[in-house]
């Protein structure tokens, strides 16, 4: 692949006569009150004044839109709009006005036309259909500032719906004679393969062609496609690996046009992109990866020029060396490069440089560990970003001969430093490492006490359980090895309850040891000397609750092994038996239990069993004897779900419960229901108006409601009075006067108005028809109508539209009596002897419960044909 040369010099437009052309370029062509609107908002000293002037600009605007303008006025007034629009200010009102411009054949007012559609206007607006064929159209003109200006604004405005119908035009724009129209049409497709990845296999072979573009402009515009391509699929771009190859090379050695060079550097850019193009299909690839190796070596040589885009280069290419396969003398020049960016005094330098040595550590550590000390230098840096990249690299860059020297730098790091995040990431590292390159045991034990003494609450809880199995278990290897570890643990942990101060997680890892091993300590110290610090060490402040038991369980497992409790371990439960904290009161407990039987306290607690595996019997067989016992005493044998009776079996009788009550399968069986509900029908019919006379006391129901509601058959024991019972009930008190509002009882019409009247409703159709009944709003209490601006006469009323499923009657026992503000009880006897009728044996009866007997009797009525039965009732 050759790459050609630009014309040195070429006219895109031909120039208008001078004093126009001059006029244009200065802006002569705007009026002095826009340059006034500018400087105006350019001298505010405030958000609220420029927010007030754009107010009154876009007001000003609104009305002017509205006004017959002549093109230069229409011009100057979708700048302005477009100005107040990129200030936040809404002017979408002069949306149209700019699509309008763009359609424009005038050369200056189509390119104001589109630039305010591309600033106002998103792919998604509505207006942007209006402008697909005014696209189609100026695409194939023959002006190519006309072109440019149009594929300027198509990234923006298109979508998916105007994508098919502007393929084939910015296509065909490929061949255009014009390098920029050229150019600009390749950013146009790039566009449309972001919005269509289908559409990038289709146009695979016009690409490979622009790659072979005479202009470097449109070339390099190619690589943006091609290296979205490459990502998604990198086999079918293996093939153009040369051709990448060579293009970078002609441009190391300074073949294209000087236009191209930047700060002395021939075209970075291009080589930037053309390496993560390399990058990209040399990973895993070695075929691909040896045709490099030459020009990647000239890239680095070329590029160490000591100026800040040499760097970006040098760095790119660094990053190919570690992501294609690797090459040792690639390696190392490039670890040789990157050692200057980490030891300069640019912290942007060092970021890189530690960046682009992680990416070596990756692929060999030896070609980083000679910078390790400057590495670790950088941790001293105030740049938090650059500290937390070092630390990331000093994490890779440690192993099995380097992890003393780093941990060691690590931890006092941690000491001097006080954000917490750096500490917490500090923390987790240390941790890391220390349990994957220890040298030896007794340094982890060191470095964990370090590390939760340092970090505190920052430390997981399993670090510090892995340390107590690490103890515990040993290696399994040497057990003479595993008790010396032991011991030293059990020392150190003794020695180290003198400190004032321990974060709680380090005090749970001492009580546990030294419950365990406090045996092994020697030194001349009894484990009467352990039991005294640890008492001690109970009246600690802790942040945790939880830690005072730790403590209490260490001293219980030392009791057992001293075989009596001294006095001042029974002062310390006496004390926290009565604790507000159930588990330490729990503890202490035990403690007391455990000591006044000290054989099963040897049993319970044996000394160094730790890693013993206990026998757990699923079947509790030790309980038989407490079983056959209480057996033998009267008790009640243990039934098993399946064998229990009806009444025990509370799922069961849910179940039941719910079948019965029209709820649907699933299933008698016990527990909960998980299958959908059917889905509710609302009834076809409506209510049908009550017979004219009253059932009478005990009478069968004549006929049903035409709402559903199935009451034939059943006996009306149910109405105003309460429970009417067989034998004569006491007279129902004197009708009293309805007071507005007065519910199913006392008129209760068209809820919470006037009411139907004073007497009281002797069954619950006789409820209904009244909660139906309309009011007449008369008089005084006439209807204002809107539509007539006066009161008029009216009726008001309630109507169902639909039935529900459950009808759910409540028993008032309120009316309101004058003034209305004053709810007065009901006292009525015919409610209060119907409740002592039906239920003589309790002398206990509520009105919610003869409540709830209305409302499953309703129930019943609603989905059963026959009367309900006695235990419902």
């Amino acid at each position: 692949v050759r790459v050609g040369t630009l014309p040195r010099a070429k006219t895109l437009v031909s120039p208008l006569p001078g004093p126009t052309n001059r006029a244009a370029m200065s802006g002569g062509h705007l009026s002095k009150d826009f340059f006034e609107l500018i400087k105006s908002i350019g001298e505010c000293k405030s958000k609220q004044e420029e927010d007030k002037i754009l107010a009154a600009e876009v007001a000003t605007l609104r009305q002017r839109f509205t006004e017959q303008l002549s093109p230069k006025k229409m011009k100057e007034a979708v700048v302005r709009m477009m100005y107040a629009e990129m200030l936040g200010h809404n002017a979408d009102f002069g949306h149209i006005h700019a699509v309008n411009m763009s359609q424009q054949t005038n050369l200056i007012a189509k390119r104001v036309g589109y630039l305010a559609s591309t600033v106002c206007l998103h792919s998604g607006h509505e207006l942007t259909t209006l402008l697909v064929n005014t696209m189609r159209r100026d695409l194939k003109s023959t002006n190519h500032v006309e072109v440019c200006a149009t594929l300027v604004a198509i990234p923006k405005l298109v979508n998916l719906e105007t994508l098919p119908a502007l393929m084939d035009p910015v296509c065909a724009l490929l061949d255009h004679p014009s390098e920029v129209v050229r150019k600009k049409a390749v950013m146009a497709l790039h566009r449309f393969c972001q919005l269509q990845p289908s559409s990038a296999a289709d146009l695979s072979e016009k690409l490979r062609r622009v790659l072979c573009d005479k202009d470097p402009a449109v070339m390099g515009a190619s690589l943006y496609i091609l290296h979205e391509g490459a990502e998604a699929d990198p086999k079918a771009h293996k093939d153009l690996v040369p051709s990448y190859v060579s293009i970078l090379k002609q441009i190391t050695e300074h073949r294209l046009p000087s236009s191209f060079d930047y700060h002395r550097m021939p075209a970075p850019w291009i080589q930037i992109k053309l390496l993560k193009l390399m990058a990209t299909l040399g990973t895993a690839d070695q075929r691909a990866s040896e045709g490099m190796y030459e020009v990647l070596l000239d890239v680095l040589r070329r590029a160490d020029t000591g100026i800040n885009i040499g760097y970006a280069i040098i760095y790119e290419a660094v990053r190919t060396i570690t992501a294609i396969f690797p090459n040792i003398q690639l390696l190392e020049t490039a670890a040789s490069h990157i050692s200057r960016f980490v030891s300069s005094d640019n912290h942007n330098l060092k970021y890189l440089g530690i960046k682009a040595l992680a990416g070596i550590v990756q692929v060999n550590q030896k070609y980083a560990l000679e910078h390790q000390l400057v590495v670790v230098d950088c941790l001293e840096d105030p740049d938090e970003t650059l500290k937390r990249k070092t630390l990331d690299l000093l994490y890779r860059m440690t192993n099995a001969g380097n992890v003393v020297f780093v941990v060691d730098k690590l931890i006092s790091h941690l000491r001097e430093t006080s954000d917490d995040a750096f500490r917490a990431s500090l923390t987790e590292r240390i941790t890391q490492l220390a349990e994957r390159y220890a040298p030896d045991n007794s340094w982890f034990i060191r470095t964990m006490n370090g590390v939760f003494e340092l970090g505190g609450e920052l430390v997981r809880p399993d670090v510090a359980h892995n340390l107590m199995r690490l103890i515990a278990e040993g290696s399994g290897e040497d057990d003479e090895a595993d008790m010396a570890l032991r011991r030293f643990a059990a020392a150190t942990y003794y020695s180290m309850l003198d400190r004032p101060i321990l974060p709680d997680i380090l005090v749970c890892v001492i009580c546990w040891v030294l419950g365990e091993y406090g045996y092994l300590i020697g030194g001349g110290v009894a484990l009467e000397d352990v039991v005294d610090k640890l008492v001690d060490a109970v009246e600690r402040q802790f942040d945790a609750p939880s830690t005072r038991c730790w403590v209490v369980v260490a001293i219980t497992k030392l009791v057992a092994q001293l075989g009596a409790m001294p006095a001042q371990v029974a002062e310390v439960c006496g004390k926290y038996k009565q604790s507000s904290q159930v588990l330490l009161s729990k503890y202490c407990s035990e403690l007391e239990g455990l000591a006044a039987e000290v054989g099963t306290m040897h049993a319970a607690l044996p000394t160094d069993a730790s890693c013993e595996d206990l026998e757990v019997d699923p079947a509790l067989g030790f309980l038989d004897a407490y079983v056959a016992e209480a057996l033998s005493r009267g008790a009640q044998p243990y039934l098993a779900p399946g064998e229990r009776p009806d009444e025990l079996d509370v799922g069961g009788s849910i179940s039941a419960a719910g079948g019965a009550h029209g709820g649907g399968g699933g299933g008698g069986g016990h527990g909960l229901r998980f299958d959908e509900y059917e889905k509710q029908q609302a009834p076809s019919q409506i209510l049908a108006p009550p017979p004219a006379a009253a059932p009478t006391n005990g009478a069968p129901v004549a006929a049903p409601l035409g709402s559903g509601l199935n009451v034939s058959g059943v006996r009306s024991v149910w109405g105003a009075e309460g429970f009417k019972a067989a034998e004569p009930a006491a007279p129902p008190p004197p009708p009293q006067p309805g007071y507005g509002g007065g519910g199913y009882a006392y008129g209760g019409g068209g809820g919470g108005g006037g009411g139907g009247g004073g007497s009281e409703v002797p069954h619950v159709r006789g409820a209904l028809e009244a909660l139906l009944k309309p009011e007449r709003l008369r008089g005084a209490d006439q209807y204002y109508c809107d539509r007539c601006a006066c009161k008029v006469d009216a009726e008001r009323g309630v109507s169902f539209r639909r039935l529900p499923r459950v009808l759910a009657i409540q028993l008032k026992r309120f009316r309101c009596a004058p003034p209305l503000t004053s709810p007065a009880a009901s006292h009525s006897p015919a409610l209060l002897t119907a409740a002592t009728d039906t239920h003589r044996q309790t002398q206990r009866c509520s009105a919610s419960f003869r409540s709830a007997q209305i409302m499953l009797s309703c129930l019943w009525c609603a989905f059963a044909s026959s009367p309900p039965p006695h235990s419902l009732l």
